[in-house]
């Protein structure tokens, strides 16, 4: 058999395979989950941002007003002088060198979620006190709590993640645009975008993905090794397995196998940006991430199937400062974020993708001498021109010594991981009953849509 042929046989069978693979949701009423996804609104896009190491946010939005002095008293030495504090409302104001989120928030394109975290029921730090309430597990841990922003359920009972739920939703299963509705451009993998249907496409840059098994010689065809063609005999032989989890292994290392030729010509007619990068950055530098979202979104009809709702995720490395407070990371993030927004209003999808941030934790109101140490409850920020900006949304705690908002030091959230999340899905188009799929907790919280969208 030619080579060509016995190809086209192998891409024909990963193609038949795959169709079979056992949908994690059910298809009643799938096709009215897509008409709700796509209701005249065409394309959108969210764009997650994770702050990962706990984000001191108690310096990124500090009292203007009468609050000052008893926020001065709790931070002591790492609190900001007054006068270098940006305006944002009557009341707050951001530190100086977040002037691009600033003007953001002015223009009606940035909002502050304020103090969001993880919860299992709504609780005061008197409950949690009197051990009254149940409380997530593992506070104050990185990868706990991390991962339950990732999975979206502070329970910790979820197996996959929220994003990965959430495009189970809005794609029916046969949509050749579902493999493309989780888009990876971090350099780490995530929990967020693992456990659907299909696995998020990770972009290293701007480019196709290579395929790694041919690179280094004994893919499948790689020069028509005998190697190589022992693993085209193997993943053959797995995708027509009666063994499940070899079935959909073998279905989907042939996806990523095939992933050069099926994205061939995605990034024609990209669009040249550059964005600037930081300093001390660990891993790759946010504004690279945020450049390869932008490219990528700047030739989204070219993806198989035209994806009409994506997520995208990067990752902003730096956050676990106990000897700082987050100055560098702080500035860096609101020029990246201005870029990006800049970057979106020129191609004029302002209004069909939006940004916003999430981190493990906040920090402790007080210091510990240079910086901060783990906390709980955080503000989180969401950008774009959907958004209903200008203003923030819940209750900003108190931050004087003692504060009855706090325990133990660290803010007790107000306002719930679910209720968070679960607005961005609703805007991208999950029903209201599917939202409880997604967020399997929400229900134990009053509010479901925090209403900071248009």
């Amino acid at each position: 058999m030619g080579t060509n042929t016995k190809r086209r046989d192998f891409l024909k069978q990963a193609l038949a395979t795959s169709a079979g693979i056992p949908a994690l949701m059910s298809l009643l009423g799938a096709f009215e989950r897509l008409e709700a996804a796509d209701d005249g609104r065409d394309y959108k896009a969210i764009v997650c941002v994770l702050l990962e190491g706990g984000a001191d946010v108690c310096n990124m939005i500090a009292p203007l007003d009468e609050k000052y002095d008893a926020y001065k008293a709790v931070r002591k030495n790492i609190a900001l002088a007054k006068e270098s504090l940006l305006s944002l409302t009557g009341e707050y104001g951001m530190r100086e060198n977040m002037g691009d989120m600033q003007k953001l928030f002015q223009d009606g394109k940035l909002a502050v979620i304020a103090n969001v975290g993880t919860l299992v029921e709504p609780v005061t730090a008197q409950e949690v006190e009197e051990g009254s309430k149940a409380i997530p597990f593992e506070l104050f841990a990185h990868n706990t709590q991390r991962n339950q922003w990732m999975l979206g359920d502070a329970t910790g009972g979820s197996r996959s993640g929220w994003a990965a739920r959430a495009a189970d939703w809005l794609y029916d299963p046969g949509d050749t645009a579902a493999a493309y509705a989780n888009i990876n451009a971090a350099d780490v993998n995530t929990l967020l975008q693992n456990g659907g249907r299909h696995e998020a496409v990770q972009f290293a840059d701007a480019e196709i993905p290579g395929d790694t098994m041919r690179s280094y010689g004994f893919g499948p065809e790689s020069g028509g090794s005998d190697l190589g063609n022992v693993y085209q005999d193997i993943y053959e032989s797995k995708m027509a397995a009666r063994h499940k989890l070899m079935k959909v292994f073998a279905s989907r290392r042939v996806v990523e196998l095939n992933r050069p030729e099926t994205l061939n010509g995605l990034f024609d007619g990209v669009k040249e940006l550059e964005f600037d990068t930081g300093v001390h950055e660990v891993g790759k530098p946010l504004g690279k991430q945020l450049e390869i979202a932008a490219k990528i979104l700047s030739v989204k009809e070219n993806f198989p199937g035209t994806p009409k709702r994506q997520i995208f995720f990067v990752n902003h490395h730096g956050w676990d400062t106990h000897d700082s407070d987050n100055e560098h990371q702080a500035g860096y993030l609101s020029q990246s974020l201005g870029e990006f927004q800049n970057a979106l209003d020129e191609m004029g999808l302002s209004e069909q993708v939006t940004t916003f941030t999430v981190s493990d934790f906040g920090r402790s109101l007080s210091p510990n001498g240079a910086g901060t140490d783990h906390g709980w409850g955080s503000h989180a920020f969401v950008m774009g021109g959907a958004v209903k900006g200008g203003a923030i949304y819940g209750t900003m705690p108190r931050i004087e010594p003692d504060s009855p908002d706090a325990w133990h030091d660290r803010l007790v959230p107000t306002i719930a991981m679910e209720s968070y999340l679960a607005t961005l899905a609703a805007w991208m188009g999950v029903s209201e009953s599917d939202l409880d799929a997604i967020f399997p907790n929400l229900g134990s919280f009053h509010q479901r849509n925090l209403g900071f969208f248009s």
